[in-house]
């Protein structure tokens, strides 16, 4: 019985999100993936359960203003 994996953009494309959306999710630790040849993948079963809760917010994070980078 294997894995089914499914990379960062079909991962992306599920739950509606930009795949480098995906990829910070599971270096956060927010989604388990495993990383495999400088490559994201993530079993199917956890992207299901992790979709059911995630709601994706579209914009920049609150507080980020590009005039105080660099400060």
């Amino acid at each position: 019985m294997g894995t089914n994996l499914v990379t960062t953009h079909e991962a992306a494309s599920r739950l509606q999100v930009h795949p480098k959306t995906v990829s910070r999710l599971m270096r956060m630790g927010r989604l388990t993936g495993v990383k495999l040849s400088n490559r994201w993948l993530v079993e199917e079963s956890t992207l299901k359960e992790f979709g059911r809760d995630y709601v994706g917010k579209k914009g920049r994070p609150l507080g980020y203003s590009p005039k105080r980078r660099g400060r």
